[in-house]
């Protein structure tokens, strides 16, 4: 399960947001896991809230202003709430001075205290985007994660059924690869689904017959990609005794396959001596594309033909009459 500690916190952006250390103790080791995301007791990161808890608490120049203006009792309440059992950490920005009240309730709570040299807005945007990013949600699913007309392709199939190959003749045709065999998935957002590749597979393709090759070395820089959000499934199937009558020539109901909760639209290509596989799929994604602007091609189809036989029907009718 992914998960995030205060040090490993403190280490990863430690330059960018010019953290230092005001209070650790041992709450440097303080973990948070996947679940914090979407745990309703707590928010993530924010300002001073005294009506709901956050994981981390940034205190800015007004925040320290406004508690330093209370009285003793005042002060001892909302040092309550800030210290919640769900509190995490606790940023100091602006150049803010920390309150007595604030060192001895973090000391007691073994709440850890830092210091970031950016004010509080860039200091929430950036971990709200670092926390949201390193604790999401995770699949693991087999298949070549590629970037296809900048679309985020993930081929899927049987072991041998050609997706390596396919992978190869994509990219020779000026398309980018993320990940083979083994394509890491990430919900990043409510919405996105970034996929990405394994630091031990990075850059390279396995093909029958050739070992691994190294594509980057190959094809060059642009023939690989770090990450990419995963838009399109194209699944390969081999049909039953190589007959393609099986499959439907037209499909009014689009398949989906779901994916870390989210519904990914997918196609099937049935796998036949003879088909260009790499040509229905650049022919998949640019449908995929044109379907995200409004326009279905088969539905385009239907509404013709049903014009085409109102027509007949009418003409049909206008003779009977005469």
């Amino acid at each position: 399960m992914p998960s995030v500690s205060v040090q490993r916190l403190y280490i990863d952006n430690r330059d960018k947001l010019n953290l230092s250390w005001l209070v650790e103790q041992e709450g440097r080791s303080r973990v948070l896991t996947v679940g914090a995301l979407s745990d309703p007791r707590a928010g993530l990161i924010s300002h001073l809230n005294l009506t709901h808890p956050h994981r981390f608490q940034v205190l800015g120049a007004h925040d320290l202003a406004y508690l330093e203006s209370l009285d003793d009792e005042a002060l001892n309440k909302a040092c309550e709430v800030v210290f919640s059992d769900e509190l995490v950490a606790i940023f100091l920005t602006e150049s803010g001075k920390l309150l007595p009240a604030l060192v001895l309730k973090a000391r007691e709570r073994e709440i850890p205290v830092m210091e970031a040299g950016v004010d509080s807005t860039t200091l929430i945007n950036h971990l709200r985007h670092y926390l949201n990013h390193e604790l999401a949600e995770q699949e693991v699913l087999h298949g070549v994660f590629m970037v296809i007309l900048e679309v985020g392709v993930l081929i899927t199939g049987d072991s041998a059924v050609g997706k390596s190959e396919l992978a190869l003749e994509l990219i020779s045709r000026g398309h980018g690869l993320v990940a083979d065999d083994v394509v890491e998935l990430y919900r990043t957002s409510p919405e996105t689904i970034e996929g990405r590749c394994p630091s031990l597979l990075k850059d390279f393709l396995e093909v029958r017959g050739l070992g691994v090759l190294n594509i980057r070395s190959i094809f060059g820089e642009t023939s690989v990609r770090p990450r990419k959000n995963l838009k399109l499934i194209v699944h390969l199937e081999r049909p039953p005794g190589g007959d393609l009558s099986y499959r439907e020539r037209l499909t009014a109901v689009r398949q989906t396959q779901l994916v870390l909760g989210l519904q990914i639209p997918r196609v099937v290509l049935p796998v036949a001596v003879g088909r260009n596989l790499a040509v229905l799929v650049e022919a998949a994604t640019r449908n995929f594309i044109l379907e995200q602007r409004g326009i279905d091609s088969t539905q385009q189809f239907i509404d013709r033909q049903q014009r085409l036989i109102k027509i007949s029907e009418e003409a049909t009718d206008q003779e009977e009459t005469s």
